[in-house]
């Protein structure tokens, strides 16, 4: 049955507290993610920290200066300036908050942006869950709980980078759609939907990939509702004019700067490939091939938990329980292959349709830059679809039956929080060595 239908009268009608009140249950939400943050951010030395370097440098210029790095000025700087060609919004709030201290502080302050980046991925993630599953407070904590105690996330939201500010943009574009689909689009949110995915596409390219799944929310918020053709291209036009406007200029900027590299990630790549090893006069990547299975292993290790300088592994069997977990989720899923009707009216199937093609395009750009040499299997890259997958998950354990979907629930989320707190302790905590 829908998960509109399927929850019982008794939670519906369990009286009200403090606890279930909304502004209550965020506050105490922002409180466990910033206890569960904190300690990386104090403790993560810079060596652990994925090319956080590199990420600093492009911070610290933008603080400096106050503007962007010329194409002369990121080749003079060399290794260090590996992303000044990449796209450099991301790192606004990073920046934003060094502007507070001096040289000294700004290394812990830009870490600190990245926490501060990522509270609205908690917060889209909450209510997308009122959306998606109005009749289950059960469900509707689950989506941001996940968000909060996920270890990966965790981590990559501890150091400076743009993957915070881009998965954020990304997960409150996608609440935008989600409500849009079942209550209708307005031209405000055309043009806040378009200026977030603007800055998005400022800010990391992996957020590109989920813009065509986004723009088919559109259409289902608009002609999908059977608005009139007008109307609804008005909506279209307000949200690509104002897409267009916000980041169109930053790629003709980099045409001319980087000799017509409009991604930048040509210039980053030759400026990396100077330190790769090579043999017989060929460049030897740090990754295996997309058809080998080690491609594969590494996406999914690295998008639950893999710490360090991608060389920190969780506790092995703890990747099995998740890989059993993701395979009950699309089991529960596959139920609906025999009952399409079972997953909701055509405005819910549209918005399950919609969380699908998000993780699926990521991938595919993934799978793409991995066969152009450009960038490895990243787990973490998938992370602008992170609200959707989740969704996906407690929906598909949900369909295996309303006891197993619940206790799995709680019982990955004691995984998520045992994984953080645990490898935290071990590789940069009281038990470490």
């Amino acid at each position: 049955m829908p998960d509109q239908v399927a929850e019982t009268s008794e939670e519906q009608k369990a009286p009200g507290s403090l606890w279930q009140n909304a502004k209550f249950q965020l506050a105490m939400l922002v409180v466990l993610y910033l206890v569960l943050r904190l300690p990386w951010v104090f403790t993560l030395p810079v060596t652990e920290a994925p090319d956080e370097s590199n990420h600093y440098w492009v911070c610290e210029f933008l603080t400096t200066h106050l503007r962007l790095p010329s194409g002369q000025e990121v080749l003079s700087a060399g290794g260090p300036a590996e992303y000044g060609s990449l796209p450099q919004f991301g790192y606004l709030p990073n920046s934003l908050l060094c502007l507070f201290g001096n040289a000294d502080a700004r290394p812990l302050l830009a870490r600190l942006g990245s926490v501060v980046a990522g509270l609205p991925t908690l917060f889209a993630a909450y209510f997308i869950g009122k959306e998606i599953f109005p009749l289950s407070r059960f469900k509707i904590l689950a989506m941001p709980l996940l968000i909060v105690l996920h270890p990966q996330l965790i981590f990559t939201q501890s150091y400076t980078n743009t993957d915070a500010t881009t998965v954020s943009l990304a997960s409150v574009s996608i609440c935008i759609i989600v409500r849009a689909i079942k209550h209708g689009l307005s031209i405000n949110a055309s043009l806040l939907l378009g200026f977030l995915l603007g800055w998005m596409a400022l800010s990391k390219h992996t957020g590109l990939s989920i813009v065509p799944a986004l723009g088919i929310g559109v259409l289902a918020a608009t002609l999908g509702r059977g608005e009139a053709v007008a109307t609804a291209l008005k909506k279209i036009a307000a949200a690509g004019l104002v897409f267009c406007a916000t980041c169109g200029w930053w790629f003709v900027r980099n045409y001319y700067e980087f000799n017509g590299d409009i991604l930048g990630s040509r210039t980053m790549y030759e400026t990396w490939s100077k330190i790769l090893p090579r043999k017989n006069g060929a460049i030897v990547h740090p990754w295996p091939e997309v058809h080998q299975f080690g491609w594969w292993r590494f996406v999914f290790f690295d998008f639950f938990g893999l710490f360090g300088y991608m060389n920190r592994y969780v506790y092995r069997p703890a990747y099995i329980v998740y890989f059993i977990y993701v395979i009950a989720a699309i089991a529960g899923w596959a139920r609906c292959l025999f009952s399409p009707k079972s997953v909701g009216p055509k405005a819910d199937r549209m918005i399950w349709l919609i969380f699908l093609l998000c993780p699926l395009l990521n991938l595919a750009a993934m799978i793409t830059a991995t066969m152009l040499k450009v960038t490895g299997p990243h787990g973490r890259y998938l992370f602008p679809s992170i609200v959707a997958i989740d969704a996906l998950i407690i929906a598909g354990l949900f369909r295996l039956g309303d006891k197993f979907g619940k206790w799995a629930t709680i019982v990955l989320l004691a995984l998520h929080l045992a994984v953080s707190l645990g490898s935290w302790a071990v590789y940069y905590g009281p038990l470490a060595r």
